[in-house]
C-alpha cells in the first residue's frame, strides 16, 4: 500500500490532525511565540528553512518534508486551499478536456466538505497510479503571466528576470519551457501540487537550487513579503510545461477548493468572495477583465 502524504501549510491555528492523508504542519514554526498554537508536525525541525517563512511562504514546508519526511506521494496544499478530487476525469495528459471552474468556495474544510472533494484514499490513490504530477488548474489570466506578474507583483528591479538568466545558466534545458510559459495567458497558483517521491524530490531540488540562488544574488536591501513564495508560482508553472514538453510523464490539472472561513476568521481576499465568484467565474473573460483593471 503506498504512502501518501499531502501536506498542508498551517500558520498559527488549528487543524484536524487525525487524516490518514492529509498532514497538516506548522508552517514558519521557528517564527512563533511562545503562546502561538503548534501542531505536533512543525517544519522547525530537522533540516530546515522555517525562519525564511515571512518571504519563502508555505515552501518552508515543502522543504521540510522534502528532507525530512518518508512518503511514496507527496503534495502540497495550504489550510485555506485544498485540491478538489471529484473531477474523476481531470484535463490530464490523456484526457483534453478542461474542468471549466478553476476552483470552488466552501466554508471550512470539515468532514462533509472533504466527503464532497472525495480527499480519501482510495480517490487519490488510483489517481497517482495513473499520473505522476498533479497540478492545480492553470487559469485564464487574458493576458500573458509575464504581463500580469509585472502589473501586480514586480519589486524594484526584475527580479523575474533575474530568475530566468539562472535558469539559463544552470537549467538551460528548461529556457524554451520558461518563455513559453510566460508568454502564455493560462497561470498556475497557489505553489499546490502532488507527486511521487522521485518527482517531488526532482522538482524540490531545482526549485530550491534556483531560490537560493537568487537569493545569492539580488539586491541586499531587496526584501518583500512573500517574495519567493510569489516567484516559485512561476517556476512550477515553468516547470509544468517542461514535463508536458517532454511527453513521457503522465500529468494532470484538478480544480482547487478554496475555504472561506477558518478557525472563526473570515477571508477578505477576494479570491474567497462568494459573489464575485458567481459573477465572474475564475478563469472566465469577465473575470480577466477584472484583472486588467485592477491597480
Amino acid at each position: 500500500m503506498n504512502k501518501i502524504k499531502l501536506f498542508v501549510s498551517v500558520f498559527k491555528g488549528d487543524a484536524d490532525e487525525t487524516g490518514r492523508i492529509i498532514t497538516p504542519v506548522s508552517a514558519g514554526a521557528e517564527l512563533y511565540d511562545e503562546n502561538d498554537v503548534k501542531l505536533s508536525l512543525c517544519d522547525n525541525s530537522g533540516d530546515n528553512i522555517s525562519g525564511k517563512n515571512q518571504q519563502y511562504c508555505e515552501l518552508t514546508v515543502q522543504y521540510w518534508a522534502w528532507k525530512n519526511c518518508d512518503f511514496d506521494f507527496g503534495g502540497l496544499m495550504h489550510q485555506r486551499r485544498y485540491f478538489d478530487f471529484s473531477d474523476t476525469k481531470p484535463y490530464a495528459s490523456d484526457n483534453n478536456r478542461r474542468s471549466k471552474k478553476c476552483y470552488r468556495i466552501f466554508d471550512e474544510p470539515d468532514a462533509e466538505t472533504l466527503k464532497k472533494l472525495r480527499a480519501d484514499y482510495n480517490t487519490i490513490s488510483a489517481l497517482v497510479k495513473k499520473y505522476r504530477v498533479i497540478a492545480p488548474l492553470s487559469e485564464n489570466l487574458y493576458q500573458t503571466v509575464q504581463k500580469y506578474y509585472d502589473r501586480n507583483d514586480r519589486a524594484e528591479f526584475d527580479d523575474l528576470g533575474l530568475l530566468c538568466e539562472i535558469i539559463g545558466e544552470k537549467y538551460p534545458q528548461y529556457m524554451s519551457s520558461a518563455e513559453k510559459y510566460l508568454d502564455q495567458t493560462y497561470s498556475y497558483f497557489c505553489n499546490m501540487f502532488l507527486m511521487d517521491r522521485e518527482m517531488f524530490c526532482d522538482y524540490s531540488e531545482w526549485l530550491f537550487d534556483i531560490l537560493f540562488e537568487y537569493d545569492k544574488r539580488k539586491p541586499s536591501s531587496l526584501f518583500y513579503p512573500r517574495e519567493q513564495g510569489k516567484l516559485a508560482e512561476r517556476l512550477f508553472g515553468i516547470y509544468m510545461t517542461y514535463i508536458k514538453s517532454r511527453g513521457d510523464i503522465p500529468w494532470a490539472e484538478l480544480p482547487r477548493a478554496h475555504f472561506s472561513s477558518l478557525n472563526g476568521m473570515t477571508e477578505k481576499n477576494l479570491s474567497f468572495d462568494k459573489g464575485l465568484y458567481r459573477l465572474c467565474p475564475p478563469g472566465s473573460r469577465r473575470r480577466g477583465i477584472l484583472r486588467k483593471l485592477k491597480k
